[in-house]
This record gives C-alpha cells, sequence and structure tokens, in this order.
C-alpha cells in the first residue's frame, strides 16, 4: 500500500473516539471503508461484532483475522461516571478526561507520526483494525482470488464480550481459524521495531500450533521481518476462542505505554514502530494469499513428509544395526 494511503487510512481510524460498549464510531468508518469494496460484504451479528468477508473466486476460506473496536474509556452510566478498562487506580485523576457525548476518552493527540513512530490516544487496537481494512484494500488492488474474513469485535477491554458472543455463536464456516490482531506490551525478548510478533501463546493458553506455522512460513518466505514470541503480559480474544473451542492464533505489533500508562506516572499516548504496522499488514497479505493457493503445501503437512522422508532415507541404518544386534544376542 503506498505510503501516503497508509497513513490516510491509519490517522482515521485510530483518530476516531471509541471505549468499551460505545465502538459504534468506529463501525462506522470500518464501514464507510469497506462498502466500496466490490468483493466484500459485510453484517452485524447479534452483540453488534462487524463480520466482514473478502471473497473472490471460488476458493475455500481457512483464515478469520480479528481486533476489537474498544479501548479503556470512561462510560456514563445511570448518573455516574465509570471508568472501563485495565488501568491502575491510582492513574485515573492524574491528566484531563474529553467527552464524546456518554463516553470519555484521554485528552490526548489523536494520531501523529514521530520519528518512525505512531503515537495516539489509542493504538490498542485500532491498529488491528486499520490492518485488517488495509488487508481487504490490498487484496482488492491485487485482484487475489481468496475467501477471508475480518472479524471486528465489542468490549475486549472487559472481559471478551463480544468474542465470547461470537465463539458461543460462531458463525463461520468449519475449518475456519481465528487470528487475533493485538498491539501488546513488550515480553519475552521481543522489542519494538523488530517486526509484529507471531504469539505463541499469551498469560493465559497456548496458541494453535498449525496456524501459527503458516504465520510463520509465510513471514519467512517473504522475507518479512517478523519475531516469534511467548507475549505473556496479558491475554487476548486468541484466549477466548481457544476456551470455546475455535482454534486461534495471534499477531502482535509490540505498543509503548500500554492502556496509555507510561512507566513511572500520568498518562500518555500509546505508540507503536510504523514499521511494524505496515509489516503486520504485509505478513495477513502474504498469509492470505499463501493460504488461498492450492499449489502452497500447509507448513505441517510439509513438515510431517519431510520427517518421513528422512525416516525412509536411514531405513538402510536401522536396518543394519538390527541385523548387527540379532547376531550379537
Amino acid at each position: 500500500m503506498h505510503h501516503q494511503r497508509f497513513l490516510s487510512l491509519f490517522r482515521t481510524i485510530l483518530s476516531t473516539p471509541t471505549a468499551p460498549f460505545h465502538e459504534y464510531h468506529v463501525a462506522a468508518a470500518i464501514e464507510e471503508y469497506l462498502e466500496p469494496l466490490p468483493h466484500v460484504s459485510l453484517e452485524k451479528d447479534k452483540y453488534g461484532n462487524l463480520i466482514a468477508r473478502y471473497r473472490k473466486g471460488r476458493k475455500k476460506p481457512h483464515l478469520a483475522f480479528a481486533a476489537h473496536m474498544d479501548h479503556p474509556g470512561w462510560v456514563k452510566h445511570e448518573g455516574e461516571e465509570e471508568f472501563l478498562g485495565g488501568v491502575p487506580k491510582e492513574r485515573l485523576d492524574q491528566h484531563e478526561v474529553e467527552w464524546f457525548g456518554p463516553f470519555g476518552m484521554w485528552k490526548l493527540t489523536p494520531f501523529e507520526v514521530e520519528e518512525g513512530m505512531i503515537r495516539s490516544r489509542v493504538c490498542d487496537d485500532l491498529i488491528g483494525c486499520a490492518a485488517i481494512i488495509a488487508l481487504f484494500m490490498e487484496l482488492e488492488d491485487a485482484e487475489v482470488d481468496a475467501d477471508v474474513y475480518g472479524l471486528f469485535t465489542r468490549a475486549e477491554e472487559v472481559g471478551f464480550n463480544g468474542a465470547v458472543a461470537m465463539a458461543k455463536n460462531w458463525p463461520l464456516p468449519k475449518g475456519v481459524r481465528f487470528v487475533s490482531l493485538e498491539t501488546s506490551a513488550p515480553r519475552g525478548g521481543a522489542e519494538i521495531g523488530e517486526g509484529p510478533a507471531i504469539r505463541v501463546g499469551d498469560r493465559s493458553s497456548v496458541f494453535d500450533d498449525a496456524i501459527t506455522a503458516e504465520l510463520v512460513d509465510a513471514a519467512t518466505e517473504e522475507k518479512i521481518p517478523h519475531q516469534r514470541c511467548l507475549l505473556d503480559g496479558g491475554s487476548c480474544e486468541a484466549t477466548a476462542m481457544n476456551l470455546y473451542g475455535i482454534p486461534a492464533a495471534g499477531i502482535s505489533v509490540l505498543l509503548g505505554n500500554y492502556h496509555n500508562v507510561p512507566p513511572k506516572r500520568g498518562i500518555a499516548e500509546e505508540y507503536v514502530s510504523l514499521k511494524d504496522a505496515k509489516n503486520l499488514v504485509k505478513l495477513i497479505f502474504a498469509t492470505t494469499c499463501r493460504m488461498a493457493d492450492a499449489k502452497v503445501e500447509p507448513s505441517k503437512r510439509a513438515m510431517k513428509k519431510r520427517l518421513e522422508k528422512r525416516m525412509k532415507d536411514h531405513a538402510k541404518y536401522h536396518k543394519a544395526a538390527e541385523e548387527f544386534w540379532a547376531e550379537k544376542s
């Protein structure tokens, strides 16, 4: 995607105000971007999650990339103001709040790019939402024959509410795997600027190794900078899906000032590497294209073939050793 087009998309999405249960502005922006795309359909489930689908040709769907539309924030309920989301209580009175009707966000810079970093009042998880939109735009531009879903969920910050509602009434065809796109604090040796992190798990669960292998293969084959690691600082929607028996994996863009909380005190913009955000889009595009290509053998099946070939190649040594031991016995 052209640099200016990428920045325009991410600026629009990340500048959109949101809070748990008040994701309607983000949902409207997503609909506005996806509506003109001829091979993309969009619907809402009963909980208000958005289900988008790019479908061109007769390929079988394999993946659903997912991101949540909310971010920790203030909400008004029955005359009271309450903060929803994981921010230490001692920080809640350390910064001015900007209100958008029934909900509020920290009064911070909506979006800026500075020294190779995207800084925003909300990277988590509007980076993931923008990446899915970018994926669909790229698939349209390249006229790719593929079938892939994009899921935009609600109220993740208060216990994966939207994801759980979707998992309990899973609306996608059997065999479609869930891939959570997140922004996460660096852990396990992962570093901001070194590429998106293909997660082997989070604080609560280990992810599906077959999908993880496909993501790693795509990144390796296409020479996309990436990191493979365990990010155990928190849990993501892949864990919620795993709990309900839906195979899931995760990719994270490494995040600074997680939930707007700097290391020492106060409230500040979150930030991610611009390169990491671009490489996330490249990675999910490459994975989608590879898995839609019938000529590309699934990673685990290819690994089994390699192991079985090595077993066959070494059969003569096995036979000779058995014969030697039989003679000694």
